[in-house]
């Protein structure tokens, strides 16, 4: 009389789980893209402000104007890449947030297997729980009988 409960749509299920995880996996390769190009814009500025200072340094030392005229190239440079980081970083955001519903759709669509499944398992033991108890019931039912004919 004890049959196991099994749901029918188990290996949906562990494919739908193996969707959402591969959908969280490309969510956290968003992430992490996003932190590279943020450590690389903090980094270019970083530098932009060092470079900066030692031109005023090198200026009031007296250096030449050839080093203002170089340093001025150097910095229309960074400004363009730390632009262009700025634009990656957009771009990676838009990404990140087209991810975040992919795996969300993922993860929903797994908790609605994993609700039905545990709706059936409920029924399933509910019925089990009850044939067991019509069961006792009838055994107790035809125990008494036979005591009442012995």
């Amino acid at each position: 009389m004890t049959m196991s409960f099994r749901f029918r749509l188990q290996t949906l299920l562990r494919l739908q789980r193996s969707l959402e995880h591969q959908e969280e996996n490309r969510l956290h390769a968003c992430v992490a893209r996003i932190a590279g190009l943020q450590t690389d814009l903090r980094a270019w500025e970083e530098a932009r402000l060092q470079r900066r200072s030692k031109v005023w340094t090198d200026l009031q030392e007296g250096q030449p104007v050839a080093v203002l005229q170089c340093s001025s190239l150097w910095e229309a440079r960074a400004h363009l890449h730390e632009n262009e980081l700025r634009h990656q970083l957009d771009l990676a955001e838009q990404a990140r947030q087209e991810q975040l519903k992919l795996y969300r759709a993922a993860r929903q669509k797994r908790e609605i297997l994993e609700s039905l499944k545990e709706r059936q398992e409920t029924a399933y033991t509910s019925e089990f729980l009850r044939r067991v108890q019509q069961d006792l019931d009838e055994a107790h039912l035809m125990r008494s009988i036979y005591r009442k004919d012995h």
